[in-house]
């Protein structure tokens, strides 16, 4: 990859403006997050960033979110059940797919 280089100019604030050839390379677009990290040799490098990684962002949604605190609010009320295999948990699995569907 060949070497290249893009001026920045600051406004009174600190702020700039990223050329769009850097948004492109860095594949990113307004909205989001920018790590802008200083190097071993005291430079700094830009690099996209997320507060939260895309392979968890699951788990923050609001619709997990609750069906979590209701599972964890079934443990500490020792409403989980227990089973001592894999053939036993797919078993109760079922059974509870089975009764899901029958509501429906």
């Amino acid at each position: 990859m060949g070497k290249s280089a893009t001026f920045i100019t600051l406004d009174k604030k600190g702020r700039a403006t990223l050329p769009e050839e850097v948004r492109q390379a860095l594949g990113v677009g307004p909205g989001e997050f920018l790590l802008l990290e200083r190097t071993e040799r005291g430079t700094f490098e830009m690099v996209p960033a997320n507060l939260v990684p895309n392979d968890q962002l699951w788990f923050h949604h609001p619709q997990m979110r609750s069906r979590l605190e209701r599972a964890e609010t079934s443990f500490r009320e020792g409403k989980a059940a227990r089973t001592s295999s894999p053939e036993e948990a797919l078993r109760y699995l079922g059974g509870l797919k089975r009764r899901a569907r029958r509501r429906l």
